[in-house]
């Protein structure tokens, strides 16, 4: 029998968890630090695990096969259930490619992993891959079972061995956590989000406080519904005060601080707090707040995929009585019943080994949409990229697929990497040269048709990967890239240097992701230029679309554009602040230097707030950030305009 008491406030914290999530994903306006629930459902599930050990390990009773018995009949059946339907909808309603990426999080989410699946697939928290992945909220849960897969042995050891250290043995432990989460945060921030060693601290805190109150530490004294009334309003403030960009800051403690100080200052009925939390509405969604939370995110996810009304009064009011009907059902048919019931464990694992199943073939298996109804959509840029190593990344692979690739026309890029790749149309040097990564080479072949027209020289110094702009002079100490080690990338700006000033070219042309750049480190080439005599045309980028990294013939498709003739057709560009002081920056360039010109084309691919993909049959990007040669030829008589004009003042 254990000697833990049932209390209606923890499951009405729960509540006060789970809400401000839902709220945040609906809308991170609305709360801009909802996410924080996650860190609350950490401190309370720390306290209870630990707790349950304690009083089973003080009796005698503890048994790891017990204890992860619970945990599976706990977690795994509406886990599973979930992730069933959440594969099987996916599989109709998602974009196709992405079918592949489901099937991997649907493996990870299965045998607890997602938190460094999601880490590897979807990258930042806050990102635009993140925000469609539709079992991207299971990385919490990974860390939970990661948690109750390590701790229990390291509490026991210590329950076993050095019993009156167990305080401070814990406090040491979430010392240790919370420095590397610190430090963490500030040099590798999506990481220190997603990773156990990095949140241990926040379900630590939960632990430390559930030995205390075993050791008989009452923590009741005059002043404790005070002290628990700021813990609410810590915890409460925090769903106000921070926000997305806040996820891994140390303002974390707050909240968590708060948790403890509810946690352990009102277990008392006279409590204003306790008597707030145990009201009938917080203990019911407390209760149910486990499937709240598993079925809230895809309903979500989906819901944006099938509808484009996703801010409307009708929508808002489907998608959440859906999550409750779903949650609702959850709990009362599946969660509940399986607690319960030790004959549930062969079905559990019987179930786990069909997920694993359906998410390989999913992940494993080709899923396409069909471009055949638009032009052949090119892409130009590896005839002029000076990569010494162009190895795609799987992803990008999957983002080109389709996607006519002209094979590079030179035997090893290597050769050219640190020379350029040189069209001579006139002169015996070049009077162009254009610098810049794969934003570069999306304009290189319209370049390298211009400059033929015009009859004059150009180079080409573009990388993929490989921002314009370097150290002057540059550093050894150059960090590697995608394509290039640390040594080649020195070895690469020395050059580029080099025939800068042994050329000194008419016309520098640099492109980048503008939105992507620091005034403070593009200044010193592009003085560096200008003391050559040369001047530089710097060139907008497009439109982002809103879709994110994927291959826009086939994401077209998805949405079901078909080509009309004569007929321009447009989709949703992205709103970013950072794509502005993109614009900014070159403008602001173009004013402090004489030798800067600046050249606009985003008004080109622009109608309002709506990018330009599609003219009659031709997509005009390859993704949602580069240009198809069809989309850069809508720009080359501008290009031209502006080069002919520079070349002329320099004659």
């Amino acid at each position: 029998m254990s000697n833990i008491q049932y209390r209606k406030e923890i499951d009405g914290l729960r509540a006060v968890a789970v809400l401000p999530v839902v709220i945040f994903h609906l809308n991170n306006d609305w709360l801009p630090g909802g996410y924080i629930g996650v860190d609350v459902f950490f401190v309370i599930s720390g306290f209870l695990i630990t707790s349950i050990i304690i009083d089973q390990h003080s009796r005698g009773e503890f048994r790891f096969s017990n204890f992860y018995k619970r945990r599976v009949r706990r977690i795994l059946p509406a886990l599973l259930v979930m992730v069933f339907t959440t594969l099987a909808v996916g599989n109709f309603v998602l974009y196709g490619p992405d079918v592949n990426d489901l099937g991997e999080q649907g493996l990870a989410s299965l045998l607890s992993y997602a938190n460094f699946s999601h880490m590897f697939m979807a990258g930042n928290y806050w990102g635009h891959e993140a925000e469609n992945s539709p079992l991207l909220h299971t990385w919490s849960l990974s860390v939970e079972e990661q948690y109750y897969l390590i701790f229990p042995i390291i509490l026991v050891f210590i329950l076993k061995y050095c019993r009156h250290w167990t305080t401070t043995a814990l406090s040491i432990l979430c010392l240790i956590s919370i420095i590397i989460f610190l430090v963490g945060s500030k040099i590798h921030p999506t990481a220190t989000f997603y990773m156990l060693p990095t949140r241990a601290w926040e379900l630590g805190a939960g632990s430390v406080l559930a030995v205390a109150v075993s050791s008989g530490c009452k923590l009741q004294y005059n002043f404790n519904s005070m002290l628990s009334s700021i813990g609410l309003l810590l915890v409460i403030a925090s769903y106000f005060i921070l926000s997305g960009n806040d996820g891994v800051t140390g303002l974390l403690v707050i909240p968590v601080l708060g948790v403890v100080l509810i946690i352990g200052f009102s277990n008392n009925r006279d409590n204003l707090v306790n008597r707030f939390l145990s009201m009938a509405p917080f203990v019911h969604i407390g209760k149910i707040s486990y499937s709240l939370y598993l079925w809230h995110w895809p309903v979500l996810v989906y819901a944006s995929q099938l509808t484009t009304d996703n801010a409307g009064l009708a929508y808002f009011t489907s998608v959440i009585f859906i999550m409750l009907f779903l949650s609702i059902a959850s709990y009362h048919l599946i969660e509940a019943p399986a607690r319960r019931h030790d004959k549930a464990l062969p079905v559990i694992f019987t179930g786990v080994l069909i997920g694993i199943v359906a998410s390989v073939f999913l992940k494993l298996s080709s899923f396409t949409e069909d471009t055949s109804m638009y032009s052949r959509t090119e892409w130009h840029g590896n005839l002029y990229s000076v990569n010494p190593n162009q190895q795609w990344s799987e992803s990008a692979k999957k983002r080109l697929t389709g996607i006519t690739l002209f094979p590079s026309d030179v035997a090893s890029a290597s050769v050219y990497a640190l020379g350029g790749i040189q069209k001579l149309y006139g002169g015996e040097q070049p009077e162009i040269v254009l610098l810049g990564d794969s934003h570069a080479l999306m304009w290189a072949k319209v370049l390298d048709e211009v400059a033929q027209e015009l009859s004059t020289s150009i180079s080409f110094y573009s990388a993929d990967g490989t921002p314009p702009f370097f150290d002057v002079p540059p550093t050894s100490k150059a960090e590697s890239l995608r394509y290039f080690t640390a040594n080649q990338k020195f070895e690469f700006d020395t050059a580029r240097l080099k025939y800068l000033a042994e050329w000194r070219p008419k016309v520098v042309v640099m492109v980048g992701r503008w939105d992507r750049q620091e005034i403070d480190d593009v200044t010193d080439l592009v003085k560096y230029i200008g003391s050559l005599g040369s001047k530089i045309l710097l060139i907008e980028q497009p439109p982002l679309l809103y879709f994110g990294d994927r291959n826009t013939p086939q994401y077209l498709s998805y949405l079901n554009m078909f080509p009309k003739t004569n007929i321009r057709q447009y989709v949703p560009s992205i709103e970013s602040m950072r794509f502005g002081e993109g614009v900014d920056l070159i403008d602001q360039l173009e004013v402090d230097n004489d030798f800067v010109f600046s050249l606009q084309i985003s008004d080109i691919y622009s109608n309002n707030q709506d990018a330009w993909v599609l003219d009659s049959n031709d997509v005009l990007y390859i993704d949602e950030d580069h240009l198809s040669y069809s989309g850069s030829l809508k720009a080359k008589s501008r290009i031209s305009r502006s080069l002919e004009a520079i070349l002329a003042v320099e004659q």
